[in-house]
């Protein structure tokens, strides 16, 4: 597995408050997992309103990739913090 940091920006869909759907790099794609707070020291030393998700989306084509989102502080924006290939 790699890693890949970045700080693109991504824009997400919710239902039920959790993300379904995302924008990134000009593709599309489908959250094909159950979404979850990433868990760990580094999540744990944010401000209160820090918001993260961590999720398995398929673009399109079919490639699968886990990504950990960031939201910036209380706004509608999100980052891509880390993918995992």
């Amino acid at each position: 597995m790699s890693v890949i940091d970045t700080t693109e920006e991504a824009v997400l869909w919710f239902a039920d408050a959790v993300p379904v759907r995302m924008l990134w790099a000009g593709r599309r794609w489908r959250v094909t997992d159950r979404p979850t707070e990433p868990e760990g020291l580094y999540w744990g030393t944010h401000a209160p309103d820090f918001v993260a998700w961590r999720f398995q989306a398929t673009d399109e084509a079919g490639l699968s990739r886990v990504f950990d989102l960031v939201r910036h502080h209380g706004g509608q924006h999100w980052s891509v913090a880390h993918v995992y290939d």
